[in-house]
C-alpha cells in the first residue's frame, strides 16, 4: 500500500497531493495539472517540501531515487543504443536478478514484442512496450507510468496483459493519463487539477 500526503512547490506551481493506493492507481488530468510532478515526487526525482510518502507503512520520503524500488517510465525513458533484447535484459542484470529465458519470452509475447532491432529505430509505441517489459522484469515495488500508455497500439488488450503480469509479480502500478476511459483498469482513480488531487474511485 502506498500512502502519500505532501506538498511540492515549483516556482509559482504548488502540488498538494493526498492519495493512497495499491494494485493499479490511475491519475487523470489535463496537461499542466501536476501529473508529472506527482510521479517525480513519488519516484524521488523531486524531494517533497513537506509531508510524507509511505510504502507499506515505511516512510520513504527521504530515501534517494535508487533505494525506493520504483521505476519511472515515460515516452523518453529508454536506452537508444541497445537492441530490444539487450534493453529488456538490462534491468534485471543491473539488479543482479536471475530471469529464466522462458520467463523473458513469456513477457515479450504477452506484451506484443515481436520485433527486433536497435531501440532508437523503433516507433514510440514499440519503445514503450520495451521499456515496460524492462521495468517489469527488474521486479520493482512499483512502476510509475507517465502518459505512456496512450502511445501504444491496441492499448486496451495491452493494458489487460500488462495488468495480469504485474499482478502475478505483486508490482504496484501508478499511471497518469488524459484519457478517462483508461481508469477502468485501476482500483484507485484520482483526478488532478491545478495541483490538487481528488479521489474518484477507491476500493
Amino acid at each position: 500500500m502506498l500512502e502519500a500526503e505532501f506538498t511540492k512547490r515549483l516556482n509559482s506551481f504548488v502540488l498538494n497531493a493526498k492519495l493512497k493506493g495499491e494494485g493499479w492507481t490511475c491519475v487523470t488530468g489535463k496537461n499542466g495539472s501536476g501529473k508529472t510532478t506527482l510521479l517525480n515526487c513519488l519516484s524521488g526525482i523531486y524531494q517533497i517540501d513537506s509531508g510524507f510518502i509511505k510504502l507499506d507503512g515505511l516512510d520513504i520520503s527521504r530515501l534517494p531515487l535508487e533505494k525506493r524500488g520504483f521505476v519511472l517510465v515515460n515516452p523518453n525513458t529508454y536506452i537508444p543504443s541497445l537492441s530490444v533484447d539487450e534493453h529488456i535484459r538490462w534491468g534485471f542484470r543491473l539488479k543482479k536478478i536471475e530471469v529464466k529465458e522462458e520467463e523473458l519470452q513469456k513477457v515479450k509475447q504477452a506484451l506484443g514484442i515481436n520485433f527486433e532491432g536497435r531501440v532508437s529505430k523503433l516507433s514510440v509505441g514499440q519503445r514503450i512496450r520495451v521499456s515496460l517489459a524492462t521495468a517489469l522484469l527488474a521486479q520493482p515495488k512499483a512502476i510509475l507510468v507517465d502518459e505512456a500508455f496512450s502511445n501504444i497500439s491496441e492499448k486496451q488488450s495491452f493494458l489487460k496483459e500488462f495488468k495480469t503480469l504485474t499482478k502475478e509479480r505483486r508490482i504496484m502500478v501508478i499511471y497518469t493519463t488524459q484519457e478517462i476511459d483508461d481508469s477502468r483498469f485501476s482500483e484507485y482513480h484520482y483526478h488532478i487539477e491545478d495541483g490538487v488531487l481528488n479521489a474518484l474511485k477507491q476500493v
